[in-house]
């Protein structure tokens, strides 16, 4: 049968399989501790801890999110203290996550049950910090990234769930032909969390803040150039490039959200009678080059 694994991942329960994921599915403790944030849902890639609340939710469809690797003072060991002051910045689609798990349940356990499911879908481990024997402050790990993610009340950016001495993953999994970053921190929750949840001095809590970047192009051509503008690159240069204008992979047919770069284009030329312009079009390098020149000839006779 292999090692694919069929799990329910959200309450509302459709059915996600990861290859070799660990299920983390939700229980109905997850109702007692109280609503998810609004607009918040689970990642597909992986689960939610079993019983767990999410207080924190942020989806970016680019952005850059900051990862941490291993310092020269701990001889770049990832078991062991972490570089703050020289993150890996990655771009991409960014989805940030905020749990709290259910009472009796330690950051060791919580952690560990995530660390676990990643590395069985193939997380390739950068940096794994057990901040007991490695001290140090999550605050600065959840400023850097999730100040701007919106928040279940009470909790806020700056009232965040976690207590010092977090656990703390990062790597990078393939999927689809791209390396998808993610993170997990996971804490003990603070005391103010401790107060909001009515959990005992003595009763372990955890908190868990999932990073997650998967790269993807940004989208372009959503800004246009003025005839003005035109105007004084082509008196400065001699030319200028025009992002504006959109087809279809493959074909010549100008979609209709070029028409604004094409009105300034046609009010420059109606501006300056006398200018005569050579109209080039381009493509990118995905097929042969004969198809490709024949496709931005094309391409630029449809713009004139």
């Amino acid at each position: 049968m292999g090692s694919r694994v069929c799990s329910v991942v959200s309450r509302r329960g459709w059915l996600a399989c990861l290859a070799g994921a660990l299920a983390l599915g939700v229980s109905a403790q997850a109702q007692a501790m109280g609503p998810d944030v609004s607009g918040g849902k689970d990642h597909p890639l992986v689960s939610r801890f079993a019983g767990s609340q999410m207080v924190g939710y942020q989806q970016l469809e680019f952005d850059t999110g900051h990862f941490f690797l291993p310092n020269r003072a701990s001889g770049f060991d990832p078991a062991k203290e972490i570089d703050l002051d020289k993150p890996v910045v990655t771009e991409g689609k960014v989805t940030r996550l905020v749990y709290v798990a259910p009472a009796g349940k330690t950051a060791l356990e919580v952690h560990r049950n995530f660390e676990q499911a990643l590395r069985a879908a193939g997380l390739k481990v950068l940096t794994s910090v057990d901040g007991r024997n490695a001290w140090w402050n999550p605050g600065q790990h959840w400023r850097a990234n999730f100040a701007n993610a919106r928040f279940q009340p009470p909790f806020a950016a700056d009232i965040s769930p976690f207590d010092r001495e977090g656990f703390y993953v990062y790597g990078t999994l393939s999927r689809g032909g791209v390396e998808v970053s993610v993170s997990v921190l996971s804490g003990p929750v603070s005391l103010f969390a401790r107060d909001h949840f009515k959990t005992r001095e003595n009763t372990a809590q955890a908190a868990v803040a999932i990073q997650i970047v998967e790269p993807r192009a940004m989208a372009t051509g959503q800004v246009t150039v003025s005839a003005d503008a035109i105007g004084k690159g082509l008196d400065a240069e001699g030319r200028i490039a025009l992002y504006g204008i959109h087809f279809d992979t493959g074909k010549f047919d100008i979609k209709p959200e070029s028409k604004a770069q094409l009105d300034e284009m046609a009010a420059i030329l109606k501006a300056r009678p006398a200018l005569r312009v050579h109209i080039v079009g381009h493509t990118d390098n995905v097929g042969s080059l004969d198809a490709n020149l024949a496709l931005s000839l094309k391409r630029a006779e449809a713009v004139v």
